[in-house]
């Protein structure tokens, strides 16, 4: 098992608040390394959403646009991820198959409540899986419009891990409100944005993070932009 840092345990450390990738700003000077610092586990995109990005266990990796997945170096930056010391208090086998629906409906009961954040790690076989991975996008191109251009990856009868994070309700200006999720298969192939899913099998970790660390960018753009947007309306559109 991982061990947290003691100054960042159950501290969940955010690059900048969702609202700026709504509005489209994808630039930031944050790299890998510099969110390392902050965890070993969490998901995020990359500079001008050159991609979706997954944190598991410290290694960084990035979907392509097909959901094709490569290692990459601390250099690279990323403009929105969210990270952890993945240090579970809980384990919950899952031995019969859950569909989407149910799987959503079986969370809910593991968390103690909704009105706190969690780090959520899911290893288990899928009988089905649906991602998503959004092509390179200019800066300042709002993320509903990015993800139009959303290219799905379906996955069959494969194993692999879901790493995610649980936020409030009352927080869709801070991060995506419910679930959100990345998956990446156990051959370290395959991957992206979790849509849906069945789960035939498996085992959820979960950890309670009381504490978030939000990063306010220092750029032009982040200190000049207007956030007039409907922050849960877009969500729905570009995250579901």
């Amino acid at each position: 098992m991982t061990m947290a840092h003691p100054l960042t345990h159950n501290e969940i450390f955010m690059v900048s608040p969702i609202n700026a990738i709504l509005e489209g700003l994808y630039e930031t000077p944050l790299t890998i390394a510099e969110l390392k610092q902050h965890g070993d586990f969490g998901i995020g995109t990359f500079n001008d959403l050159n991609g979706e990005l997954i944190l598991l266990n410290g290694i960084a990796y990035r979907f392509d646009v097909d959901g094709l997945v490569h290692m990459v170096n601390d250099e690279e930056k990323t403009p929105f991820a969210a990270a952890c010391f993945f240090e579970p208090f809980s384990d919950e086998e899952i031995q019969s198959p859950l569909d989407y629906s149910a799987f959503s409906h079986f969370l809910e009961r593991c968390l103690p409540s909704p009105n706190l954040l969690y780090a959520i790690r899911v290893e288990g076989r899928f009988s089905r899986i649906r991602t998503r991975s959004v092509p390179r996008t200019e800066n300042y191109t709002p993320l509903v419009e990015a993800t139009a251009f959303q290219k799905e990856l379906l996955l069959e009868n494969v194993e692999g891990t879901l790493v995610g994070f649980h936020t409030p309700k009352f927080m869709p200006s801070i991060n995506v409100p419910g679930y959100h999720f990345h998956f990446i298969s156990k051959d370290c192939r395959y991957g992206g944005h979790l849509l849906e899913c069945t789960l035939s099998c498996g085992r959820l970790s979960l950890q309670i993070c009381s504490r978030l660390l939000l990063n306010m960018p220092m750029t032009l753009d982040y200190l000049s932009v207007d956030f007039n947007r409907d922050a849960r309306e877009d969500l729905e559109k570009a995250e579901r």
